[in-house]
């Protein structure tokens, strides 16, 4: 098969893999990097590693373009090349998980893929034009489905192998709870609908998951009442009471055990108004808190959306107008 390397001295290249790949002109005319400068790149710090043909001449691949690029922008943020070169070979080029990345295609792919190597580098500028990008052209639930949410899995699932996973997990983090809390305030005073109480259960300290739900149903229009991570129960009736909230959603990462879902039923029971679990801990079953009025959400924010909409809908339709969903009769 042409391109295939099998069989081959390492490193070596026939005629019938040349037309895959191309000389370093050509390398140097996409790049704007001087075939000299790549040279030296090569040979002093070991950035560049072509294929040779059987004379002996180097052959690149789009993959070094790309490689490039990326050693461009490490220079512009202001690397140096031996700290470039000790980051590139640290990183393991192509360090991706791609089993857990196959879902991700064509633009999200390459979103996704820009995202983490961001990361790799502790790139605040990069993370912004990326999401700012993405957020531009497709709706926020479908950046958070497609882009942030793999992201947080992916770091989250790699860490440990990372001499650097903790920081990078941190970093990225971080940054997704500044950026999104900075959408939340500029979008919390445009919603009209009806209001709804968001908050983490007892002991749940990652609010990321809830701070990205709040964001999509604002932008259904609800009124977000958000309270962040750890809130008692107890405190809910009385958020209820005192905001005229015609909702309760309440999200955990972990599973829950028995006291925690007898403690949750008997506020399903008392609360007046719907009681919905969203989170990883409400993918499974939860007869209990079910059987006492509660609502499972599940972890997918799509879908928790719209079961969000069948028990409390943003609006109701006024005559000759929308308004927001008011108290249902007794």
């Amino acid at each position: 098969m042409a391109g295939s390397l099998q069989g081959k001295a390492v490193g070596r290249v026939d005629a019938g893999d040349v037309a895959e790949r191309f000389p370093i002109r050509v390398l140097s005319e996409r790049t704007g990097v001087g075939t000299s400068t790549l040279r030296a790149w090569e040979r002093r710090y070991g950035l560049l590693k072509p294929e040779r043909t059987l004379k002996g001449h180097r052959l690149y691949s789009a993959d070094e373009i790309r490689h490039v690029e990326r050693i461009l922008t490490l220079m512009k943020e202001g690397h140096s090349l031996r700290a470039i070169a000790r980051q590139l070979k640290s990183a393991k080029r192509g360090s991706l998980h791609e089993d857990r990345l196959a879902g991700q295609r064509g633009v999200w792919a390459d979103y996704l893929g820009g995202t983490l190597q961001a990361v790799e580098d502790f790139s605040t500028e990069r993370l912004e034009a990326i999401f700012n990008e993405a957020s531009s052209l497709y709706p926020v639930e479908m950046v958070t489905e497609r882009l942030i949410g793999p992201a947080l899995v992916e770091l989250g699932a790699r860490w440990q192998a990372r001499n650097a996973g903790i920081a990078e997990e941190h970093f990225y983090a971080a940054w997704v709870r500044n950026r999104l809390g900075a959408r939340f305030h500029h979008a919390v005073y445009q919603a009209r609908g009806a209001r709804i109480v968001c908050a983490g259960l007892p002991g749940s300290h990652h609010d990321i998951g809830l701070l990205l739900f709040t964001l999509s149903a604002l932008s259904r229009g609800y009124r977000v009442l958000y309270l962040g991570a750890d809130l008692p129960l107890t405190q809910a009736p009385l958020v209820v009471e005192r905001s005229a909230a015609r909702g309760v959603v309440m999200s955990a990462h972990n599973r829950i055990d028995a006291q925690m879902q007898a403690e949750l039923a008997k506020l399903a029971r008392s609360l007046g108004v719907p009681l919905m679990l969203g989170g990883l801990c409400s993918d499974q079953p939860l007869e209990l808190f079910e059987n006492a009025g509660g609502v499972r959400l599940g972890s997918r924010i799509a879908v928790a959306l719209q079961v969000l909409g069948a028990q409390v809908p943003p609006f109701t339709t006024g005559p000759g107008r929308q308004q927001a969903a008011g108290p249902k009769a007794g």
